[in-house]
């Protein structure tokens, strides 16, 4: 109780000093942030944040589901043409980028053109920058592989390539260009969405450099104020934001005023999920995510908010992951790979339920790889090899050669080992978990816990025969998963190499289909390969727990949400008279049930 009043000095003092009617969003990043560079941002909370500074051709609508892009800097939707390799773009007319406050350029000096684009995407590509997201481009654009090949052989400072023509990105004057491509790809839109492919102003990163990733200047709706190192970041509203509007806000004053809603965004660079709770829970924060080790102080009976918290005015939302957790097996283990009764047997044996009881029910049981919220995903399918069932699995071990989860050959059970990326409580328990579930049809497990670079080495040379991982979708697609399966891809994302013709077959006709029910029944089909086949074990597809406080307004949280920041705002008199009536809270009234 001490660690909570001492939190609600710490908030005296940081609210000491704002404005009682400046509308100031306070919240945690969620991890270090480590760039805020577009190019090399490649952490979940870098990438995140430099969506509020840097503005992208096309963004997710913040509210519609399913989740469908719609024009940001353009004028209008890309028009592609019949087969899709190419792609026709017109930007707005009142695009800026933000005055860098050491420079003090004319607006007129900051206006976006095409050839801000077209230098953005290249520095991608640049091999000196070494940007961790290339991947977006390689092999796509026609150019953008030569470019990349001759930047190796440039010293650092030699930026005359970037004058060069590129056969890929074609410039027809400053607003219209045109990107080609180098086979068809109906999804590839969804690259331009991204965070990491924010549009940067040219001559402020030649001027900055290195420090660019540190004092970034970009077009997006606030500017990067300060940045405290490990301690704060600090972004306020860009007056040369373009104009834009949100009609669904809350606040019916709100929906004719320009984003972004609030004037300041505080975030806390905070790196323990009890600290962002506490201070949260002081009216701190004004959102937080719901961590597994606050996870008993927020859910009361039924899994519903505790009722202190309901009184405090805290709202909480649960929302499934664009991601799945699974277990892998390796299909070129000898025993694994072949025996298709085996894996079922293993499968069945592990126990999903207990999964959702380990994570506090922050899981929803995954009867197929493509999560819910898009085409493909089909809520009634039931996977017969995720149902729990040690009889079943008992049965199957026996119809694999191995009853009682013995080799006849060898009198000796069954041994696999189970390799997981870190060496937390966590993943011991979960290593525990599956020993136990396996060893109730007889076969022993063996718990192999790694640093992360070994773990990936592993994987990548295949030395292993079970192991435990998770897949976050990049784009709202169904294919983004599907992929992790398809042969062409056992050297990079697809960890167990599984290989099927049939499903190769199917996986190669989706990726020039466009949206349509015959490309969403082909998604089903190759899910229900991938259930018969027992490819992975299915953990389950991760449920986010978010909280905010009643202040808080249009908090529509999403997994392609990246610039959520321009459509939040605050009731200011609201927040400071809740406050006002907050005291701390102990951990025993948290856990109370009424």
């Amino acid at each position: 109780m001490s660690y909570c009043r001492l939190f609600a000095v710490a908030l005296a003092l940081i609210f000491c000093s704002v404005n009682a009617s400046e509308r100031v969003i306070y919240s945690a990043s969620g991890g270090r942030v480590k760039s805020l560079d577009p190019a090399l941002a490649d952490d979940f909370a870098s990438r995140n944040l430099t969506s509020a500074i840097f503005d992208t051709l096309l963004e997710y609508d913040y509210v519609d589901r399913p989740y469908h892009l719609k024009p940001a800097m353009l004028a209008e939707m890309p028009v592609a043409n019949s087969d899709f390799t190419r792609y026709d773009f017109k930007l707005r007319d009142d695009l800026y980028f933000a005055d860098a406050p050491d420079l003090h350029l004319p607006k007129s000096e900051r206006r976006i053109t095409a050839k801000d684009v077209k230098f953005s995407f290249l520095r991608i590509a640049d091999s000196r920058n070494h940007s961790p997201v290339y991947w977006m481009f390689r092999s796509k654009i026609p150019g953008f592989d030569e470019f990349h090949d001759a930047t190796a052989k440039l010293p650092a400072g030699d930026d005359s390539i970037y004058d060069r023509e590129v056969a890929g990105f074609v410039i027809k004057d400053d607003l219209n260009f045109s990107i080609l491509l180098n086979r068809p790809d109906p999804r590839f839109l969804y690259i331009l969405a991204m965070p990491n492919a924010g549009i940067v102003p040219r001559r402020i990163l030649q001027q900055k450099g290195a420090d660019f990733a540190f004092a970034p200047v970009g077009s997006g709706a606030f500017i990067l104020e300060k940045w405290i190192p490990d301690y704060r970041i600090t972004l306020v509203r860009n007056p040369d934001y373009r104009r834009e509007f949100f009609p669904q806000a809350e606040n019916p004053a709100d929906r004719e005023r320009p984003l972004p809603l609030a004037d300041r965004v505080e975030i806390k660079l905070i790196k323990q999920p009890m600290t962002s709770w506490l201070l949260f829970l002081q009216g701190g924060l004004d959102f937080n995510a719901v961590d597994k080790e606050n996870l008993d102080f927020v859910s009361g009976a039924g899994g519903e908010l505790s009722p202190v918290l309901k009184r405090r005015g805290i709202r909480l939302l649960r929302l499934p992951e664009f991601e799945i957790r699974y277990i892998g097996f390796n299909f070129n283990d000898p025993q694994l790979g072949s025996n298709l009764h085996l894996r079922r047997a293993l499968s069945l044996a592990f126990n999903v339920e207990r999964r959702i009881n380990f994570f506090g029910g922050q899981m929803l049981r995954a009867h197929t790889v493509i999560p819910p919220g898009v085409a493909g995903h089909d809520e009634a399918f039931r996977n017969e090899c995720s149902m729990d069932d040690l009889v079943a699995a008992a049965k199957e071990l026996s119809v694999a050669g191995f009853p009682n989860g013995v080799d006849p050959s060898s009198g000796k059970k069954l041994h696999f080992t189970f390799d997981q990326g870190g060496n937390t409580s966590a993943c011991r328990q979960l290593g525990e978990l599956l020993a136990a579930d396996f060893g109730a049809i007889g076969v022993e497990v063996e718990s192999v816990l790694n640093n992360n670079p070994r773990f990936y080495e592993k994987l990548r040379q295949k030395k292993f025969q079970l192991f435990r991982l998770s897949w976050v979708g990049d784009y709202p697609d169904a294919e983004n998963f599907l992929q992790l399966f398809y042969s062409g891809n056992i050297n990079s994302c697809n960890r167990t190499g599984f290989s099927d013709p049939e499903y190769d077959k199917l996986y190669e006709k989706i990726l020039t289909m466009p949206d349509c029910p015959e490309r969403t029944q082909i998604y089903q089909q190759m899910a229900a390969i991938l259930a018969e086949k027992c490819v992975w074990i299915l953990e389950g597809f991760p449920i986010s727990w978010m909280l905010y406080h009643s202040w808080l307004e249009n908090y529509v949280p999403g997994d392609f949400a990246f610039n959520f920041y321009k459509y939040l705002s605050i009731d200011p008199e609201r927040r400071n008279a809740a406050r006002k009536d907050f005291r701390p809270l102990s951990f025993s009234e948290l856990q109370r049930k009424n």
